[in-house]
């Protein structure tokens, strides 16, 4: 029985190889979106051609970024995007956060501000519903601990002074990082907010604790209370 030759087989498979080897060279600027989803798509699909695939979720998330937050069932309905697509999908997203957040956590927020931001920006940045955390700081202003204190829904979410201060006491905190984001994409600071980092900023006083910042994140745009002299 003879061997198949190399003309025999699929041509997707010499493609591959040529889509790896260019992002090894250029880099993730060296591919066009759809093929970005590809090379995606072929870690966890080994014998077949994706790029057709690749292009419909492309069609119909606009951006490499509409692929990466596109709701499950939805991507679920074009083929291959199953349960390793999807589990592989949820990794690299934890898996850039988690980046985002050691590199912040590596030295005193005074002296990582971009860090800071950009952890701000990856954590919350293009979150669907408004969250509210808090990030608890040491005397050296280090990062001990991150608390959600409320998720609410695309405009608003309610805030408690009370618990946000009895996290920091447990956590131990000397200053905290107030952070939440507005959906709506515009990081301007409402009154609202104003009123409710005034309301959290005069009890955590009495127990000396200070507010560091209020970061407001908004898609890739950020506001903070510190820069524009709101504390």
């Amino acid at each position: 029985m003879t061997n198949k030759s190399n003309t025999d087989k699929p041509h997707y498979i010499a493609h591959r190889s040529r889509l790896r080897d260019r992002f090894i060279q250029q880099g993730i600027s060296g591919l066009q979106p759809y093929e970005i989803i590809e090379l995606f798509l072929t870690f966890v699909i080994p014998q077949k051609d994706v790029k057709p695939a690749a292009k419909v979720a492309i069609d119909k998330f606009g951006s490499v970024k509409g692929f990466f937050d596109a709701d499950e069932k939805e991507l679920s309905q074009i083929p291959f995007f199953k349960d390793k697509a999807l589990a592989l999908r949820k990794f690299i997203k934890e898996v850039s956060l988690l980046y985002y957040k050691q590199q912040a956590e590596q030295l005193p927020v005074t002296q990582s501000k971009e860090e800071l931001i950009s952890y701000c920006k990856a954590k919350l940045g293009f979150q669907p519903n408004e969250e509210f955390w808090i990030i608890s700081l040491d005397s050296k202003q280090a990062i001990i601990k991150e608390n959600l204190i409320s998720k609410g829904l695309s405009d608003k979410t309610p805030v408690y002074p009370k618990q946000v201060i009895e996290k920091a006491m447990k956590n131990g905190a000397s200053s905290l990082l107030l952070l939440h984001n507005h959906p709506n994409g515009n990081p301007q600071a409402s009154e609202q907010d104003i009123s409710i980092t005034k309301a959290i900023e005069i009890p955590a006083r009495v127990l000396n604790i200070s507010i560091y910042d209020h970061i407001i994140v908004a898609e890739d745009k950020y506001f903070s209370f510190k820069e524009n002299k709101l504390l």
